[in-house]
């Protein structure tokens, strides 16, 4: 259900974000590297270190709210 936002935010956002997704039925390694209990999950890295988390189904204008405000993007 999030994906299709998440496939949005990222074409709008092309050149200043990487997004990227993770399976995490095939490979939970990532689930556990960052600790996600809940699917969806949305976690935002800066400089290699969490800085936001969503759980749950966000739409697009409050995502790319969330990018801009905890990622810096313009």
């Amino acid at each position: 259900m999030v994906a299709p936002v998440v496939e949005q935010a990222a074409a709008e956002l092309a050149g200043k974000v990487k997004i990227v997704a993770a399976n995490v039925d095939e490979g939970p390694e990532a689930a556990a590297n960052t600790g996600i209990t809940s699917i969806p999950a949305l976690v935002f890295f800066k400089d290699g270190k969490e800085v936001h988390r969503i759980v749950g189904y966000v739409k697009k204008p409050e995502l790319i709210d969330q990018i801009r405000k905890h990622l810096g993007v313009a």
